[in-house]
């Protein structure tokens, strides 16, 4: 026993030991990550060494998002890619800490720096579900920098859709980065405002809203300045060169390039100098002067040759294709086409879903020693796992013993009481059924009592709504109406029927909407709708927020949507997506949501209620405008 002891007395002196090392080489290696990456690399194989002999695997993880951060800023992105998934593997057994996220997301970049859009675009949305799931844990340390990774997330997650060519999930995304942000005070939080600007700024460019993006690029380079981050004006200065070219202002354009090559070359960004270099030649060659734009392009063609240049390149060339086939040279404008759909044939393959998991090329040596010391990890909690069980089944095995002669013993008194208990039986089974057929009575009666107490408030309201002389006052007392209505309908429904827990959606979407026509509408207007949906059931926490939303979205259309149309049409469709969600569509054939409303820039309680209940269901909404109103909710179905 005392040898036991003095054992562990000395490995937990040695854990201590090694824990100091590793602190002070892990000080030398962060001071190092930039300024001098060979020294940094010694310090962080010092750090990988000592943290395979220590017993918590923490300091592993720690030590090889070192090794990832190094392989990353030599261009190497592939090994920072391996040991950065090493440390995500680790880090999942640390949930509660914030390396947790941070790894994640650090993996979420290296995807992007590679062209790995999905992988990336996943990445990053999964460091956003970890976030949420542990919020609770994570804000006792500092929200503040909890919101700030949150947005930059988002921001991440903008560039990667911009990538993609999805400009309004871009712009969505950037939005809400922008928003994040600007609850969080300080300097990192108001240069991140001042990046997200600009950046939303080239989301209207690329979406068609020049004026929009003019705006949003100057309102960038107003806080970048205020803040004393001149040097990088040259980014606001290209939105605005690219918004005038949209408006066909070439000679605009020309200037603002002019503007953004002098910040640029003042940090020496020669790539960004480049794609200012390709925007002037489309300016040139828009101008009708082919020449200079050819000689501009076959300048800059060489340059644009490594990651996250191929969308340049493509562009590059299909410029140049354009070109000479003006000039009636069909042989060059083919042989820049074909490199143009090689270029986009590489790009599709290498974002292919089916192909996202194709690289993970290991160092044979250092990722054996990784790979036994996570599997001893994994065995040791298998182990104990393992004994515990063993444990557990010998105290099983202790009380069967100990029952089975008990039983013996009991077995005759068991005999002589079996009758009456087969009649005991009888009259509890009895009771329970009288029981179960009085709670369903009473739940009934609950729902019912809800339903008259919307009733008596609807009532109050329309009372209130007969005093009133005001336009605006009697338009939201009509508008809680109905919503009360709304909310009155599934309790109704409830005691009306047997069930007592779901509402079947056809037939209170169809009661619904009947009652909301027969209360706005008016003789002049015909208003038809059609309801499609299987035979979907949902409970009461469901049935409420649809309810809610499909209150808003019909509402809005008889109210509205009809002024120029006698012959009004309103249809609803559900339909499942998968296993989980569903998606809602309530669309008609009105005049349309103006497009302040669709955008932000102007808001309605309506629109920011089927917002918030959308989100409440785990979903989101989408408003467009398609021969009509359409509104689009998409929610998690799952009880």
């Amino acid at each position: 026993m005392l040898a036991l002891l003095v054992f562990s007395s000395v490995l937990a002196q040695k854990d201590s030991e090694n824990l100091n090392r590793f602190l002070a080489f892990k000080e030398k290696a962060v001071y190092y990550r930039t300024s001098n990456l060979d020294s940094g690399r010694i310090f962080i194989d010092s750090c990988v060494n000592i943290a395979l002999e220590m017993k918590d695997l923490f300091y592993l993880g720690d030590a090889l998002q070192l090794k990832s951060h190094n392989f990353f800023m030599r261009s190497q992105a592939d090994s920072a890619l391996v040991y950065g998934k090493k440390a995500c593997e680790i880090f999942q057994y640390y949930p509660d800490s914030t390396e947790h996220y941070v790894a994640e997301y650090n993996v979420g970049n290296i995807y992007l720096y590679l062209e790995e859009y999905i992988q990336a675009l996943v990445q990053f949305k999964k460091v956003l579900r970890i976030i949420d799931e542990n919020f609770e844990i994570y804000v006792r340390t500092n929200k503040h920098s909890l919101d700030l990774n949150r947005a930059y997330c988002y921001a991440s997650i903008a560039q990667v859709y911009e990538y993609l060519g999805d400009y309004n999930a871009k712009l969505q995304n950037a939005q809400k980065a922008l928003k994040i942000a600007q609850k969080v005070p300080g300097h990192e939080s108001e240069v991140l405002q001042a990046i997200t600007l600009g950046n939303i700024g080239l989301a209207y460019y690329q979406l068609g809203h020049f004026e929009k993006a003019e705006s949003y690029a100057i309102a960038g380079m107003e806080q970048k300045k205020r803040l004393g981050i001149e040097s990088s004006l040259g980014y606001n200065y290209a939105v605005l060169a690219k918004a005038a070219f949209g408006r066909k202002k070439y000679t605009l354009a020309l200037k603002y390039l002019e503007l953004s090559d002098k910040s640029f070359r003042q940090i020496n960004s020669q790539t960004e100098l480049n794609r200012n270099e390709l925007l002037r030649a489309k300016c040139f060659y828009k101008s009708g002067r082919d020449e200079k734009a050819l000689e501009i392009l076959q300048r800059v063609e060489r340059q644009f040759d490594g990651p996250g240049t191929k969308y340049e390149r493509i562009e590059l060339y299909e410029l140049m294709g354009e070109i000479y086939e003006s000039h009636n040279d069909f042989e060059s404008a083919n042989k820049y086409l074909r490199i143009v759909i090689l270029l986009k044939d590489e790009l599709t393959r290498k974002n292919s879903r089916d192909a996202t998991d194709q690289f993970l090329t290991f160092f044979e040596d250092e990722e054996n020693r990784i790979d036994d010391k996570l599997s001893n990890y994994k065995n040791l909690k298998e182990k104990e796992k393992l004994e515990m069980e063993v444990k557990v089944e010998k105290e099983k095995q202790v009380w069967i013993y100990s029952l089975f002669i008990v039983s013996i013993l009991c077995l005759i008194l068991i005999i002589i009481v079996i009758a009456r208990g087969n009649r005991r039986s009888k009259r509890i089974n009895q009771e329970l059924s009288y029981s179960i057929d009085e709670k369903q009575i009473l739940f009934k009666e609950v729902h019912h009592r809800v339903k008259n107490n919307f009733q008596i408030i609807s009532s109050l309201l329309n009372l209130q709504q007969g005093i009133e002389e005001d336009r605006r006052s009697k338009k939201v007392l009509t508008d809680a109406q109905g919503r009360i209505q709304s909310m009155s309908l599934v309790h109704e429904m409830l005691y009306r029927k047997n069930e007592v827990k779901r509402i079947d959606f056809r037939t209170y979407t169809e009661e619904l909407v009947s009652s909301i026509i027969k209360s706005f509408s008016n003789n002049i207007t015909h208003i038809e709708y059609s309801i499609q949906c299987s035979d979907e059931s949902f409970d009461l926490e469901l049935a409420v927020p649809l309810g809610l939303i499909l209150n808003e979205a019909v509402t809005n259309s008889v109210k509205y949507a009809f002024d120029e149309n006698p012959n009004g049409k309103i249809e609803i469709l559900l339909k499942p997506i998968d296993s989980k969600n569903y998606q809602l569509t309530i669309c008609d054939n009105g005049k349309g949501i103006p497009e302040e409303f669709i955008n932000g820039s102007k808001e309605t309680l309506g629109i920011e209620l089927i917002n918030i209940l959308s989100e409440q269901l785990g979903g989101s909404a989408r408003f467009l405008n398609e021969n009509g109103t359409e509104v689009r909710v998409i929610f998690d179905a799952v009880d």
